[in-house]
């Protein structure tokens, strides 16, 4: 072979070679590439200690009853409005669902003025109507959520005793659905006459359940001197226990 053209053909592959080998090497990792160095492990980012357990309980426990208690303890530490206390099971309760289920309206509105996160309970108790037919609307499924301790949100809405949330409500529900029975007694212990006409008229079927401090909606009526309310479950089938 010419040496002119032995010495043309072999600098090419020589020139070939050069350019194809760095891409045969980026192809398969590890055939000649520089190892890869080793991540560096996460930094866990340093946060405050819990709140202390019995601190949180006593803090939802005066939500339902003791402002002077909640504002003392909210002055000590403001994240407390948002703590939540387990009762077992995964029932959970902040201070402001135990003003809400109860109906303090004072401890909810200070609670919510120092930040607490309202709810759809929260706005129940209160008569937030607006909030709570476009709540509704948006999410008819709100409807059969429940609250802390199994509180319906037809009970929540029976401490404000507005009717127009309750006709809300009803298409959202099942016929004669148990919420109706649970609801009578906050209806009762709030003197709401015409809401208790509206549970019987619309889907009481035992006037006589308990609620959760063991008192009928007919024991609330006599104990308040709601003589109207009385009469008109009396007229329903409640009566004292036997």
């Amino acid at each position: 072979m010419n040496p002119e053209r032995r010495k043309f053909i072999t600098t090419g592959v020589a020139a070939a070679a050069a350019f194809v080998a760095p891409r045969l090497f980026a192809e398969e990792p590890g055939k000649g590439a520089p190892p890869e160095a080793p991540k560096a492990a996460p930094v866990e980012r340093k946060r405050p200690l819990p709140q202390e357990l019995a601190q949180v309980l006593r803090f939802v426990q005066a939500g339902h009853r003791d402002l002077a208690t909640v504002k003392e303890m909210v002055a000590q530490d403001p994240k407390f409005v948002t703590a939540a206390w387990d009762w077992g099971s995964g029932d959970w309760e902040t201070a402001l669902g135990g003003a809400s289920h109860v109906g303090r309206r004072d401890i909810a509105r200070y609670l919510l003025s120092q930040g607490a996160r309202i709810d759809s309970f929260c706005a129940a108790m209160l008569g937030d109507r607006d909030v709570m037919l476009a709540l509704l609307k948006a999410e008819p499924a709100s409807a059969t959520t429940k609250g802390p301790h199994g509180y319906t949100l037809l009970y929540h809405v029976a401490i404000s005793g507005d009717l127009v949330v309750a006709e809300a409500l009803k298409p959202l529900l099942e016929p004669l659905a148990k919420d109706y029975n649970q609801a009578l007694s906050a209806a009762a212990r709030g003197g709401h006459l015409p809401m208790t006409k509206w549970l019987l008229e619309n889907g009481v079927t035992d006037p006589n359940v308990p609620d959760g401090f063991g008192k009928t909606a007919l024991t609330f009526s006599v104990e308040k001197r709601f003589p109207e309310i009385e009469a008109e479950l009396r007229g329903h089938g409640a009566h004292e226990k036997s």
